[in-house]
Formats: structure tokens, sequence, C-alpha cells
């Protein structure tokens, strides 16, 4: 997609926020919160980073896994980091999410996102909007090697989530779907590629007793031996795509609901006030 593309469809997104902000009163009924006066997050080294809660908003990633898929395998840290970076790209931009996430997708354009985010669109470094506040549930369903790489897919439940366009002054739930249709899973598939073909490339995982588990973000570079080639969704490839998209809806269905505004309701957006505590972060990153 053309940097033109992405203007037209950013401004097509802050519109369509915009006007479901128009029809609610919450911005009138509950006055602006105390914002964050913390410094503006600049790139660090690996090992210094930490997930950007002032900028991005406080909400967490929770994993499962279909059958015989280890969270904690090479590849599957490679899909959860890039899962968890794309949300976070959203609202800081590529080079402040997880470490090595903007090398690693910069040869896919329309994953181009700038310093301030994606909302609203020009933002600059340190006017970031965006902001989500609880649990995102994703479910990683498929990881196929293939030479020098694998192709995976993953769903995303973005239900229990609240969302605020002003910095964190408001939250507010949004409808899961649009009414009759059951569009609480996203399924959302890649490709990854070895950045050298002089070794192997590892597939074991790290044993459990060896973990530490820190916080919700890596200190490490998960996408140090690995080039993300392509992305595509909200559907798959391939000769699963039916099975996976069925399999992701019904999962997503499946999941609790914490979110007061149902699938069939009248209402697209409520005030989430307050808005949901998130959830401790699984499978967690290792420590050093």
């Amino acid at each position: 997609m053309s940097r033109i593309g992405r203007t037209v469809r950013y401004a097509t997104a802050a519109v369509l926020l915009v006007a479901a902000a128009c029809g609610t009163d919450d911005r009138t009924k509950h006055p602006p919160s105390d914002r964050t006066s913390a410094a503006r997050p600049t790139p660090v080294p690996a090992a210094d980073y930490t997930f950007p809660i002032q900028w991005a908003g406080d909400y967490t990633f929770r994993w499962s896994a279909a059958e015989g898929i280890d969270l904690t395998a090479p590849n599957a840290e490679v899909v959860r980091a890039f899962a968890e970076s794309k949300r976070l790209a959203r609202s800081v931009g590529n080079e402040l999410a997880y470490p090595g996430y903007a090398a690693a997708v910069s040869g896919v354009d329309w994953l181009d996102i700038p310093d301030g985010g994606a909302y609203p669109p020009g933002a600059q470094q340190g006017n970031w909007q965006l902001r989500w506040h609880g649990t995102f549930l994703a479910r990683l369903v498929r990881i196929q090697p293939e030479p020098n790489g694998f192709t995976a897919a993953y769903c995303l439940d973005t239900t229990n989530v609240a969302d605020s366009i002003d910095g964190g002054a408001h939250y507010r739930w949004t409808r899961p779907g649009r009414r009759g249709e059951l569009q609480r899973g996203r399924l959302i598939g890649l490709t990854a590629r070895a950045r050298s073909s002089s070794g192997p490339i590892p597939t074991e995982a790290v044993p459990v007793s060896t973990r530490h588990q820190v916080d919700r973000a890596p200190k490490y570079n998960v996408f140090d031996d690995w080039k993300i080639i392509d992305v595509w969704g909200p559907t798959s490839r391939g000769p699963q795509r039916s099975s996976l998209v069925a399999a992701c809806a019904a999962w997503a269905r499946a999941n609790p609901q914490t979110n007061p505004v149902g699938i069939d309701s009248l209402e697209r957006r409520i005030p989430a006030d307050p808005p949901p505590i998130p959830e401790t972060p699984f499978p967690g990153w290792p420590g050093p």
C-alpha cells in the first residue's frame, strides 16, 4: 500500500472514530482525567526496553495455542512479538514498539507507522492520542515450517479492551462486531524468513526451569534472526482457510466477555468508567 493509500486509510479511520465520539456525550459527563507528564519515550537499547504504558495505555496480551504449538518456542515468540508490536505501533510508531520490530517489518509497506502512531493522522512524537486498556486475548493457531522460515496464523479477540482516542482522558467500550455478525475473532497470517541461512533455524523452546518471567514486553530483540516478509488478514490463505477462520470465530465466541456491550447491542460505544484492569500477561517474556 502506498503512503497516499495509508494516509487515506488513516484519515477515514479518524473520521469514523470522531463520528462515533459525537454519537455519545461521555466527554461532557466525565471530565478529562489528569494526564501523565512522563518524558517522551525514545528508542533505547533492548536491555533497557520497557512497555510505554503512559503513551500506549495499560493493556496486556494473554496467549493460548492450538494443540502441538509451544508458545515459548523461538518461532512462536516471533509471532507473539509481532502481534503485540503491531498493536503497540499503532499508538507510538514502529520505532518504539518492541526491540527489533521496525527493522523486522520494514519490507511490509502498509505496516509503516511513524513516530506518533496512527491516530490522529499526522501525529508527531509526543502528541500520541490512541490508547487501550484491558486484556487482548490471542491464540496461535498455526505454524508451518518452510524453507528458511515459516508461515503462521493467529487469532485476536479485542472484546475485553476499551480504547481512547484522546490520550487516555476517556475510555470507551466498543461493540464486538456489527449486529448479526460474529466478528469477535480476527485471523492474521504472516510469513517470516531467517535473515541468514548460514546456520540452523532455532526451533526448540527455552526450558521452563530456566525462564525468568518479566513484564509484558521483552528486553531483547525477539526478531534478531528473522524478517517478516508478508502479512495478511483477517482471513487466511491456503487450503486451511475456511477451517482456520471458523476455528478463530469459535474460539473467540467461547471466550468470557467482560465488555458490557453485547454483539447485538443497539449502542456501538459506551463509556468505560473505570476502564478494565489488565490481567497478568501470559506466558510472559524470559528475562536474561
